[in-house]
């Protein structure tokens, strides 16, 4: 399985506008117009989604939502708790069990807890987090689990998919 995970778009800042209430947090517009682009940039590369599931969180929905929209994926969107930004490494992949006969998942959520997963997933340590820049994508070959182990196939930060957006 390619496991793709990806951060959020840059969001608002915690204010009366969201009732000071983080998963209230929308996507700014300067975040929404970057990943748009970050998502032209995914479809230039060809890249297409088998689930394609976000953290609950306002901010990580808009960006999976736009995701969606450029890419044409057909099918519902999926939230799971497990991709909140409390969560840990090992929620998200029990629930990812479920989907193992899949080729292709791309999980949208936060930092420190999507720096967590991939740290797992490389490395067998949930403790540290990998630096995922808002907008970032991980790819990650996975093999067929468990054990869950993984190798980096390629990371783009939001800047060089919306330079590939451009070509």
């Amino acid at each position: 399985m390619n496991l793709y995970l990806l951060r959020h778009g840059i969001a608002a800042v915690l204010g009366h506008e969201n009732d000071f209430r983080d998963e209230q947090r929308a996507l700014t517009t300067e975040g929404i117009a970057k990943m748009r682009q970050a998502a032209v940039g995914l479809r230039q590369l060809r890249i297409e989604f088998d689930a394609i599931i976000s953290s609950p969180l306002l901010r990580a929905r808009q960006t999976a939502e736009i995701v969606a929209k450029e890419l044409k994926f057909r099918q519902s969107l999926q939230e799971w708790d497990e991709l909140s930004p409390e969560s840990t490494a090992e929620a998200v992949l029990r629930r990812l069990l479920d989907l193992r006969d899949r080729s292709s998942v791309l999980l949208v959520g936060h930092q420190p807890s999507i720096g967590c997963l991939a740290c797992y997933l490389l490395f067998g340590n949930a403790r540290s987090s990998l630096p995922f820049k808002k907008g970032a994508v991980f790819c990650i070959g996975v093999s067929n689990p468990p054990p869950w182990a993984g190798e980096l196939l390629w990371m783009l930060p939001s800047r060089a998919l919306r330079q590939i957006a451009e070509l």
